[in-house]
């Protein structure tokens, strides 16, 4: 059976209290990562532009100093927002398996 819904990104609640919304951006060849912030009605806007979503990927989500060199691109750090998500998910439960 196929799910009817789809992911639509990770919500995360920054250090200054706003939601914010990790998601993607379709239409290129490759997925685009990108954060958008919850408005007062409840709707999120995305951050369209990529220094300032980086700049509040790293200071509200909590993301840490990070070496950025050439060829890196310019959305390193919502990569790594993604990870950094990703990693403070529960482990996914295993069955355990018997050996006679």
């Amino acid at each position: 059976m196929k799910g009817q819904g789809s992911v639509m990104g990770i919500l995360i609640e920054g250090n200054d209290g706003h939601e914010y919304l990790l998601g993607f951006r379709s239409g290129g060849p490759v997925p685009t990562p990108t954060l958008s912030r919850r408005q007062p009605d409840g709707t999120f806007l995305a951050l369209d532009d990529v220094h300032e979503a980086s700049r509040l990927a790293a200071t509200q989500l909590g993301l840490g100093p990070q070496l950025v060199g050439p060829g890196m691109g310019q959305h390193l750090f919502l990569w790594n927002a993604f990870r950094e998500a990703l990693r403070t998910l529960p482990a996914i439960p295993s069955w355990p398996t018997w050996r006679p």
